[in-house]
Protein backbone atom coordinates (compact mmCIF):
# COMPACT_ATOMS: atom_id res chain seq x y z
CA UNK A 1 0.00 0.00 0.00
CA UNK A 2 1.52 3.29 -0.70
CA UNK A 3 -0.06 6.60 0.29
CA UNK A 4 0.04 10.02 -0.85
CA UNK A 5 -0.60 13.40 0.81
CA UNK A 6 -1.33 17.02 -1.43
CA UNK A 7 2.60 17.14 -2.25
CA UNK A 8 2.90 13.81 -3.55
CA UNK A 9 3.77 10.42 -2.77
CA UNK A 10 5.14 10.31 0.64
CA UNK A 11 8.24 8.66 1.12
CA UNK A 12 9.08 5.19 1.90
CA UNK A 13 9.80 6.00 5.96
CA UNK A 14 6.81 7.93 6.15
CA UNK A 15 4.64 5.78 4.08
CA UNK A 16 6.12 2.73 6.63
CA UNK A 17 5.16 5.22 9.88
CA UNK A 18 1.54 5.36 8.62
CA UNK A 19 0.72 1.49 7.85
CA UNK A 20 2.67 0.92 10.86
CA UNK A 21 -0.02 3.17 13.22
CA UNK A 22 -2.56 1.74 10.64
CA UNK A 23 -2.08 -1.76 12.27
CA UNK A 24 -1.42 -0.60 15.33
CA UNK A 25 -5.30 1.05 15.80
CA UNK A 26 -7.27 -1.42 13.44
CA UNK A 27 -5.04 -4.78 13.14
CA UNK A 28 -5.71 -6.70 9.96
CA UNK A 29 -5.33 -3.86 7.53
CA UNK A 30 -5.83 -6.38 4.38
CA UNK A 31 -9.09 -5.08 4.21
CA UNK A 32 -8.09 -1.69 4.10
CA UNK A 33 -5.87 -2.36 1.41
CA UNK A 34 -8.41 -4.15 -0.64
CA UNK A 35 -10.69 -0.53 0.06
CA UNK A 36 -7.95 1.87 -1.30
CA UNK A 37 -7.16 -0.59 -4.43
CA UNK A 38 -11.14 -0.42 -5.11
CA UNK A 39 -11.10 3.50 -4.75
CA UNK A 40 -8.40 4.12 -6.91
CA UNK A 41 -9.31 2.16 -9.49
CA UNK A 42 -12.63 4.20 -9.40
CA UNK A 43 -12.03 7.33 -9.14
CA UNK A 44 -8.52 6.98 -11.18
CA UNK A 45 -6.38 8.69 -8.56
CA UNK A 46 -4.81 8.04 -5.47
CA UNK A 47 -6.58 8.83 -1.75
CA UNK A 48 -4.89 11.63 -0.20
CA UNK A 49 -4.07 11.72 3.66
CA UNK A 50 -5.17 14.24 6.13
CA UNK A 51 -8.66 14.25 4.57
CA UNK A 52 -11.43 13.45 6.94
CA UNK A 53 -14.93 11.97 7.21
CA UNK A 54 -17.48 12.16 9.59
CA UNK A 55 -20.91 9.75 9.45
CA UNK A 56 -23.70 11.53 9.85
CA UNK A 57 -26.77 9.65 11.53
CA UNK A 58 -29.88 11.89 10.48
CA UNK A 59 -30.93 14.90 8.55
CA UNK A 60 -31.00 17.65 11.33
CA UNK A 61 -26.93 16.00 11.81
CA UNK A 62 -26.33 16.56 7.99
CA UNK A 63 -27.88 20.06 7.88
CA UNK A 64 -25.73 21.18 10.82
CA UNK A 65 -22.76 19.89 8.79
CA UNK A 66 -23.65 21.24 5.93
CA UNK A 67 -24.78 24.77 7.35
CA UNK A 68 -21.46 24.98 9.33
CA UNK A 69 -19.16 23.80 6.50
CA UNK A 70 -20.83 26.49 3.92
CA UNK A 71 -21.06 29.20 6.62
CA UNK A 72 -16.91 28.79 7.12
CA UNK A 73 -16.10 27.97 3.35
CA UNK A 74 -13.28 29.54 1.42
CA UNK A 75 -13.18 27.38 -1.26
CA UNK A 76 -15.85 26.38 -4.50
CA UNK A 77 -18.87 24.74 -2.63
CA UNK A 78 -19.94 21.76 -4.59
CA UNK A 79 -23.31 20.36 -3.71
CA UNK A 80 -24.68 17.26 -5.54
CA UNK A 81 -28.61 16.36 -4.36
CA UNK A 82 -31.40 15.09 -5.45
CA UNK A 83 -34.03 17.43 -4.19
CA UNK A 84 -33.74 20.83 -1.71
CA UNK A 85 -37.42 21.13 -0.78
CA UNK A 86 -39.17 24.61 -0.35
CA UNK A 87 -38.94 24.68 3.40
CA UNK A 88 -37.15 26.20 6.02
CA UNK A 89 -33.98 24.27 5.56
CA UNK A 90 -34.39 24.42 1.99
CA UNK A 91 -34.29 28.36 1.97
CA UNK A 92 -31.82 28.42 4.94
CA UNK A 93 -29.40 26.64 2.86
CA UNK A 94 -30.01 28.90 -0.41
CA UNK A 95 -29.89 32.02 1.84
CA UNK A 96 -26.14 30.40 3.16
CA UNK A 97 -25.18 29.85 -0.45
CA UNK A 98 -26.38 33.32 -1.49
CA UNK A 99 -24.60 35.02 1.07
CA UNK A 100 -21.65 32.83 0.46
CA UNK A 101 -21.42 34.09 -3.67
CA UNK A 102 -21.49 37.68 -1.77
CA UNK A 103 -18.47 36.87 -0.24
CA UNK A 104 -16.83 35.86 -3.28
CA UNK A 105 -17.22 32.04 -2.83
CA UNK A 106 -18.30 30.19 -5.87
CA UNK A 107 -21.13 28.19 -5.61
CA UNK A 108 -22.16 24.97 -7.67
CA UNK A 109 -24.93 22.90 -7.04
CA UNK A 110 -26.28 19.95 -9.49
CA UNK A 111 -29.59 18.98 -8.15
CA UNK A 112 -32.59 16.38 -9.27
CA UNK A 113 -35.15 18.97 -8.49
CA UNK A 114 -34.78 22.32 -6.88
CA UNK A 115 -38.26 23.97 -5.77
Amino acid sequence: MKFDNASGPLSTQRNAAVLSELKRKSGDIDILGKQIALERAIVGSPLILGNKVTLLQDGAATYSAMSAAIRTAHDPINLETYIIEDDEIGRQLADLFLEQQRKGVQVNVIYGQFW
